[in-house]
């Protein structure tokens, strides 16, 4: 019996997404690594962080979006890696969601360390990082052999 575990197992789908997903944390880290101080300006207006941890935090997380990236990409710890992709995702999506909650409307930092964001956004960021979370979740989840039956 087929089953999405056996489709997705080893196959061209696995490796696609883990690319695709490396990619785009990659992508996501470039411009908060090569600009950290603006980029702790916007972990800054999160107001979420004690001041003291805002450097270190723009520092440590662009750099470990990139690694998980590049891990993701060679296929090489993959579980931790998407592990961690995951968390970052939930949390995000937590924040998005938080900030909402409390009436800021504020740059997410996300793809560019650019303060200008469109208001009402923040949903819009939430389904994107749901999209980016899905596949997280299966490349966690599910075995790169496929499953077999006796």
């Amino acid at each position: 019996m087929i089953s999405l575990k056996n489709i997705f197992a080893g196959s061209y789908v696995y490796t696609a997404l883990r690319i695709l997903i490396g990619i785009i944390f990659i992508w996501a880290s470039w411009d908060k690594i090569l600009n950290p101080g603006n980029f702790a300006d916007i972990i800054h207006n999160y107001r979420i962080l004690p001041g003291a941890l805002i450097n270190p935090v723009a520092i440590i997380l662009p750099c470990t979006e990139a690694l998980c990236g590049i891990l993701l990409i060679t296929d090489i710890y993959t579980k931790g890696s998407a592990l961690i992709i995951d968390i970052m995702m939930i949390v995000f999506i937590f924040l998005f969601i938080f900030n909402i909650y409390r009436g800021l409307d504020i740059s997410c930092g996300c793809f560019t360390t650019s303060a200008h964001m469109e208001k009402g956004s923040q949903i819009m960021h939430i389904a994107r990082d749901l999209l980016i979370l899905i596949p997280g979740i299966m490349i966690l989840f599910y075995s790169k052999k496929p499953v077999k039956h006796d």
